[in-house]
């Protein structure tokens, strides 16, 4: 990340990167630049292809990897599952959990949030893709993500590693996936008869697809879930945890957060949540591979050139203190999608945005109304690479009290908006 962070500070548009996974890259660092890419046709900037060099131990044929036709014939048919109706029925389901989860954790000691932001998420899309739920089913269905996103399977995308065989870092992985699916029909086994009027989740709409572009064999549907649960808790529990974080470095914002007599609580709550992700975006990275020659930032790449669009990066052209945590600047108005992407952008934006700031508003909501967050420390975290994701260094810690608060002062030491600036 400081690499990034000095190349783009020289005042280059774009710069060349290189890696041991992913081999030679292409930096994007300009919302203009990014736009361009991420609104380009997917003919000539891959998406599909790019995520699985990123991220090896993604399966090929999941909504994450595949591209042109056949990714949007799958995305429709998941998208109900993050829309509507399907939405709508999870709120309550979401409050249930972090009710459950978060009478929990500790209080009064510092603890480390994102492992339990983790599970909270996990049950959730548990819930969402594969209709199951209880502590016992969701902490089996953790293990096997767990064994499949081993360090070693990271190495898949070397190919010449996968000489060694069965010992390769290629079958390791394949192994670990096979794994994963045998786990989570067991678990899904388990779950015993689910109500008549119960939504349909992952297997069953991959399994109703209409058209044979889009039905999934079993093994297919095991891989799309692996992809889905990857994508749609890990990042959604790290912007939680980071949201936790700062809110305990700014009591004055989490106090007007739980007021009720703010009657502009929810709007305050959505610019908390857009600065968070604008401040401490989860992913590192959105990518995309070139289809064919292009110029790019006034540099001549090749086909098959991995472009990078850092959103840490993207996010510092929001304007004043790009540095600092000023949820404000989002009151009243929508984030600039052009320089605001921790969601990416263009046709391939995430398919769960939409779920990720529902379970945020709620959690966070009910964090607020029935604790006073403190900071562990005196400094605020830097973030960690962990995969894909930027996490809290050390966790996210915090220190929660139950709240006995009156509302009329902030407490003293509380900074505001105008004093951030």
């Amino acid at each position: 990340m400081s690499t990034l962070l000095r190349e783009a500070g020289s005042g280059s548009a774009a710069f060349p990167l290189a890696t041991l996974i992913a081999g030679r890259m292409w930096v994007v660092a300009t919302p203009d630049l990014a736009h361009e890419v991420l609104h380009s046709p997917d003919a000539r900037y891959r998406a599909g292809t790019a995520n699985q060099r990123i991220l090896p131990v993604l399966p090929q044929g999941t909504v994450l990897t595949l591209d042109g036709a056949a990714h949007r014939a799958r995305r429709r048919v998941l998208a109900p599952l993050f829309h509507g109706n399907s939405l709508a029925g999870l709120a309550p389901i979401i409050r249930d959990v972090a009710a459950s989860e978060i009478a929990r954790w500790p209080t009064g000691r510092p603890f480390a949030v994102l492992p339990r932001t983790r599970f909270m998420t996990l049950c959730i899309a548990a819930r969402l893709l594969l209709g199951i739920d209880g502590q016992a089913r969701v902490g089996e269905l953790e293990c096997q993500l767990a064994k499949v996103l081993r360090p070693y399977s990271m190495l898949a995308g070397i190919d010449r590693m996968a000489r060694l065989g069965p010992a390769s870092p290629q079958a390791f992985a394949a192994r670990r996936r096979a794994g994963f699916a045998r786990g989570v029909a067991q678990v899904r086994r388990a779950r015993g008869p689910r109500p008549r009027a119960a939504p349909p989740d992952a297997v069953d709409v991959l399994r109703a697809a209409a058209d044979s572009e889009s039905r999934s064999s079993d093994s297919e549907i095991a891989d799309e879930l692996f992809a889905l649960l990857l994508a749609g808790h890990e990042t959604t529990a790290t912007a939680l945890a980071w949201a936790i974080h700062l809110l305990a470095s700014y009591p004055n914002t989490a106090h007007a957060l739980s007021d009720p007599a703010a009657g502009g609580a929810r709007p305050l709550m959505d610019a908390v949540i857009s600065e968070v992700l604008r401040l401490r975006p989860p992913v590192v990275d959105i990518v995309r591979e070139l289809a064919e020659p292009a110029r790019l930032g006034g540099a001549d790449l090749e086909a098959g050139t991995l472009i990078l669009i850092p959103p840490s990066l993207i996010h510092r052209h929001a304007l004043p203190a790009p540095e600092a945590f000023i949820p404000e600047r989002f009151l009243g108005h929508r984030p600039d999608p052009r320089t605001w992407l921790p969601f990416g952008g263009g046709e391939r934006r995430c398919l769960g945005a939409s779920l990720a700031l529902l379970e945020l508003r709620e959690i966070l909501a009910h964090i607020v109304e029935r604790f006073e967050l403190r900071p562990a420390s005196g400094r605020r975290e830097r973030t960690r690479l962990h995969g894909t994701a930027l996490i809290p260094e050390r966790g996210g810690l915090v220190v929660m009290e139950p709240a006995e608060r009156s509302h009329a002062l902030p407490p003293e030491g509380a900074v505001t908006a105008s004093e951030r600036l």
